[in-house]
C-alpha cells in the first residue's frame, strides 16, 4: 500500500502540482514591444526523408498557404531518402520559389536544419516536417507573434485528434500544461513537426544532437521567448503509430545527452531549469515507479490472493497493451503501452552504459 500511495503521490505531483506551480509562480510576460508592423517574406524548410507518399500533397497545400505572402520560398531538403521520394521532388524542380537539396548520403535533421538555415534568403523561418496534415491558414497565424521584439520562436501545436478523430487524453493534457508555460515565454520544447523562429535566434544544432527541437528552444529562452499557438493545429496519421519502442528510446537518449551537457543547462535562469526538470526528467520515474508497483504486487501476491489477483489483471492489461491496435484497443493501451516502452529503454540504456563502461 505504501507504494501505491508513493505513486500516487507521484502522479498528482507531476499531473496536478506542476501546472498549478507554473500558473502560481510564473510570471506571464505582457511586454508588447512590436519589431515590425507586418511580417511580408518567409522562408519555409521541409525536410524530406523516405515519406513520398505525403510530399505531394504536402507541397502543394504549402504553396496555397504561402502564396499570401508578397515573397516567400520553399526550401526541400531530402535526406537521401530511399523510397522514391527524390525522384518525385524531381518533378518541382524549377517551380517558382522552390529550392530543392537532394543529399547524397544519409546526413540526420541537425544538418538538414543548418544547411536550410545557411541557405534561406530571409529571416523569418518555418521548419516543417512531411508527414503531418496542417491546420487552414497556419503559416499565416504561426509567424504572426514573431512581429515582436522579445518573441524568438512560436510552435505550433499537436492535436489531441488525430486524422481519424482519436482522442489522446495524454496529449490533451500536454498541450494544456505547454499553453500555460507559454504564457510565460518560456515553452519548454517547440512541436518539431511545425514551428516559425526567427534566423538571428537559431543556434548551429550538432550532427549528433537527438532532440533537435528541445535543444533549439533551451537555447532561444536564454534569451527570448518561445511561445505555442493552439489553433495552429499539426494532425498525427494516428497516436497508437507513435508509441514504439524506438521512439521512447530516441527521447530517452536524447533527455540524457542533454543532461551530461552542463554548459547547455547552466545559464537558464531557475525558474527555467526548474520547468525543464519537472516537465521533462521527473516524467522518466513513472514507468519506473509503475514497475516496482507491479513487482511489489505479484510479491504480495505470493501469500494474498486479493494481491495475485490484481498481478495477473496487470499482467493481461499489459500484455493486450502492447498487441498490434488493429487487433485489439481500448482507452488506455496507448499509455499504458509507452510506459512499458520507457521502461525498457531506460533499463536497455542502463545496462549498456553499465557493461559498456566496465569493457
Amino acid at each position: 500500500m505504501i507504494i501505491l500511495y508513493s505513486i500516487s503521490a507521484l502522479l498528482v505531483l507531476l499531473y496536478l502540482m506542476y501546472p498549478l506551480w507554473l500558473m502560481l509562480f510564473t510570471r506571464c510576460n505582457d511586454d508588447h514591444e512590436l519589431e515590425t508592423d507586418e511580417i511580408k517574406s518567409v522562408s519555409l524548410i521541409l525536410l524530406s526523408h523516405n515519406g513520398r507518399q505525403y510530399l505531394e500533397e504536402k507541397i502543394n497545400f504549402l504553396l496555397k498557404e504561402l502564396s499570401v505572402f508578397k515573397d516567400f520560398e520553399m526550401l526541400i531538403i531530402d535526406d537521401h531518402s530511399s523510397d522514391g521520394s527524390q525522384e518525385l521532388l524531381s518533378r518541382f524542380e524549377g517551380r517558382e520559389n522552390i529550392r530543392l537539396m537532394l543529399q547524397e548520403r544519409h546526413m540526420g535533421i541537425p544538418h538538414s536544419m543548418n544547411m536550410g538555415i545557411h541557405q534561406a534568403q530571409n529571416k523569418h523561418i518555418i521548419f516543417c516536417d512531411q508527414r503531418q496534415r496542417l491546420s487552414e491558414n497556419i503559416i499565416q497565424k504561426i509567424v504572426e507573434p514573431l512581429r515582436y521584439k522579445q518573441v524568438g520562436a512560436v510552435s505550433g501545436c499537436i492535436s489531441h485528434l488525430d486524422k481519424s478523430q482519436c482522442c489522446s487524453w495524454v496529449r490533451k493534457h500536454e498541450n494544456y500544461i505547454k499553453s500555460i508555460e507559454s504564457k510565460s515565454g518560456n515553452l519548454i520544447g517547440v512541436y518539431g513537426p511545425f514551428y516559425a523562429i526567427k534566423k538571428d535566434c537559431y543556434s548551429s544544432i550538432p550532427d549528433d544532437i537527438v532532440l533537435d527541437d528541445l535543444y533549439l528552444s533551451i537555447k532561444i529562452i536564454q534569451s527570448k521567448q518561445v511561445r505555442i499557438l493552439t489553433d495552429c493545429r499539426i494532425i498525427e496519421d494516428g497516436f497508437s503509430a507513435l508509441y514504439d519502442y524506438k521512439r521512447a528510446k530516441r527521447y530517452v537518449l536524447g533527455f540524457l545527452q542533454l543532461l551530461k551537457e552542463r554548459n547547455f543547462i547552466r545559464p537558464l535562469k531557475l525558474n527555467q531549469v526548474t520547468m525543464l526538470f519537472w516537465h521533462k526528467y521527473l516524467r522518466l520515474l513513472i514507468p519506473i515507479s509503475l514497475f516496482i508497483s507491479y513487482i511489489g504486487t505479484g510479491i504480495k501476491g505470493i501469500t494474498d490472493i486479493e494481491y495475485m489477483i490484481a498481478f495477473l489483471i496487470l499482467t493481461t492489461i499489459g500484455a493486450l497493451s502492447l498487441i498490434p491496435r488493429y487487433k485489439i484497443k481500448f482507452k488506455l493501451a496507448n499509455l499504458i503501452c509507452v510506459n512499458i516502452f520507457y521502461l525498457l529503454a531506460l533499463s536497455d540504456i542502463t545496462l549498456h552504459e553499465v557493461f559498456y563502461k566496465k569493457a
